[in-house]
């Protein structure tokens, strides 16, 4: 009877450790490795970014702060998956969505499909949405950018508004310090930053109501 009662407890206890193991890798993988949610406030607006504590030394600056509402978009480069260069510096005429994501990261894939749903108010506005993922996916596994964006973007994928790219590590410097996982900042036609936040899956009624007044 003790034999059979030590056997049980020994296979419970393995079980719950087999249980704790798995969860931390699931925290691991989706870069929750203790950092959760990070809160900031740029320019009077509460911004909601996720954070990968694993990557920051990666691609992060430490202490650095992410472009804040007010300024000049700072230049730096990204490449299109049509194999074009682009500088933030050239998108001076037309309102656009510089948005960084990781093609790991689970707000990202949300936030990509609801923007496939907004597209069409967005560009109502005049505003153009340039998706980047950032520098080497954050040093994670993700998939790469174009099947990322053919997966989620559904009908719209290949929208001359909508444009999918790669950042250089430059660029990921500049607008991502901290590494967050889902940043975007929308530009004005002077090519000033308007607006900062994260996440469209879920602040998209903010970002359509900041493009409805861009100028």
């Amino acid at each position: 009877m003790n034999q059979t009662r030590t056997t049980r407890q020994a296979g419970s206890a393995r079980a719950r450790r087999q249980a704790a193991e798995a969860a931390a890798r699931r925290r691991r993988r989706w870069g929750f490795g203790g950092a959760g949610l990070a809160v900031l406030v740029i320019g009077g607006v509460v911004v909601g970014l996720h954070y990968s504590a694993r990557s920051a030394t990666q691609a992060g600056t430490a202490g650095a702060a992410i472009p804040p509402a007010g300024q000049a978009a700072p230049p730096g480069t990204f490449t299109t998956l049509a194999g074009q260069n682009v500088n933030v510096a050239s998108l001076v005429g037309q309102p656009t969505l510089l948005w960084f994501v990781s093609t790991w990261c689970s707000s990202c894939q949300a936030g990509t499909q609801a923007m496939a749903q907004n597209l069409a108010e967005l560009h109502a506005d005049g505003v153009r949405v340039d998706e980047v993922e950032l520098y080497a996916d954050l040093g994670q596994s993700g998939p790469s950018m174009g099947s990322f964006a053919k997966a989620l973007a559904g009908a719209q994928y290949g929208n001359p508004a909508w444009t999918f790219g790669v950042s250089s590590p430059g660029l990921t410097r500049t607008y991502d310090p901290q590494s967050y996982l889902d940043i975007y900042y929308l530009l004005n036609a002077k090519g000033q930053i308007d607006y900062v936040n994260s996440s469209p899956a879920s602040t998209m009624p903010q970002l359509l109501a900041a493009a409805g007044k861009i100028a």
